[in-house]
């Protein structure tokens, strides 16, 4: 076994301990004692951003009367549809989740007199959405909210600032969509399995 191995199983409290790094890719890696020390702050620093943005979020979602989610929804629609309106698979890529997901909150924001559907002039099966009157006005009145909340979040990047970080951040998407796909498939297996085995177990003991 290897001395520093021995010395810390001996002793824990007198010895420092060592992991590993957790990124291996060299142009995420610092020199020194924590190669790992930027890449792990900056995975900190995200989720925290990440957490302040959908709080910022939810204060203007509650201002327009709907969640977070479909607030998302009805700025997509609002900002993309013009009178034309806008289809749903439109708005399901805009915001990276299912068509299944957005008809879903789409009939709340129906129900709720904010959206408004009609048929697809260039697709029988499919349907165009869009703000009705009422949900024109309401998202009018949420404009000088939404200035103050996008100006104090943003309001310390440069133009060059900007545009970097909406293209990393565009660009890391795809990855990151099929890193978690992938993730979750794993988990499945893992849960098939420990299925499998507690199966196999009862069987054992009701021999």
């Amino acid at each position: 076994m290897h001395r520093r191995a021995e010395q810390a199983n001996a002793d824990p409290k007198n010895e420092e301990m060592v992991f590993g790094p957790t990124v291996s890719l060299p142009a995420l890696l610092d020199k020194g004692r924590q190669p790992d020390g930027t890449f792990r702050q900056l995975l900190y620093d995200i989720s925290v951003v990440a957490t302040l943005l959908e709080s910022a979020r939810e204060y203007l979602a509650e201002r327009l009367g709907v969640t977070s989610p479909q607030y998302n929804i009805v700025m997509v629609i609002a900002r993309t549809g013009a009178a034309k309106g806008v289809s749903v698979s439109e708005v399901a890529t805009r915001l990276n989740v299912t068509g299944a997901f957005v008809t879903n909150e789409v009939k709340k924001l129906v129900k709720a007199g904010l959206i408004a559907k009609k048929s697809n002039p260039d697709d029988g099966r499919g349907v165009l959405l869009s703000l009705t009157p009422a949900g024109y006005t309401q998202v009018r009145a949420l404009e000088p909210h939404l200035l103050m909340v996008n100006n104090r979040l943003f309001g310390t990047l440069s133009k060059s600032d900007f545009q970097d970080l909406a293209r990393i951040v565009g660009s890391l998407i795809d990855v990151f969509s099929q890193t978690v796909a992938v993730l979750k498939a794993l988990s499945a297996e893992s849960d098939k399995m420990e299925r499998v085995t507690a199966k196999h177990d009862r069987k054992k003991r009701t021999k």
